[in-house]
């Protein structure tokens, strides 16, 4: 069963691009059916959420829903891995994997405001727009600089 097990807790910290960046005060997991595994994001994680283009469509359809998948999905898209909530290891994925998972999350989360039809079209919008992010360490060293600095990227 695909399910958040804990409410997305955030504070905004900064503003940059003309968005906000927001940090988790609390580690957030969620049961992957597809990976059979508890994943988590740790506390203290720095995230622009779901980075939607501002233009008055895509913002309309998709803007601000989907915060919890958008942590999941961020956090493997800075570093390449998740964690695994029980044991500690890493899980290394990669980018169809994220994507997909990040779908599969949208759809189980009765609270993240999109429909099937918007999480496809959110699933498609990071599948396609996505590619210039994932393994961005620029962006990672930029959002999180200590966690890149302690080599939390995969590999």
């Amino acid at each position: 069963m695909n399910v958040f097990l804990d409410r997305a807790r955030l504070e905004q910290i900064d503003w940059r691009e003309g968005r906000p960046v927001w940090m988790t005060l609390a580690p957030l997991r969620y049961h992957s059916a597809a990976l059979g595994r508890v994943l988590v994001v740790p506390a203290e994680f720095i995230t622009d959420l779901a980075s939607v283009p501002r233009m008055i469509l895509a913002w309309w359809i998709a803007g601000g829903r989907g915060v919890r998948s958008s942590i999941l999905h961020d956090f493997a898209y800075q570093f390449g891995h998740w964690g695994d909530a029980e044991s500690g290891d890493r899980i290394v994925v990669d980018k169809p994997a994220v994507d997909a998972e990040f779908f599969t999350s949208l759809v189980a989360d009765a609270i993240s405001g999109a429909s099937p039809l918007i999480a496809r079209m959110m699933y498609f919008g990071v599948r396609w727009g996505g590619r210039g992010r994932w393994a961005d360490l620029a962006r990672a060293e930029d959002l999180n600089p200590e966690w890149t600095a302690a080599g939390w990227q995969a590999g």
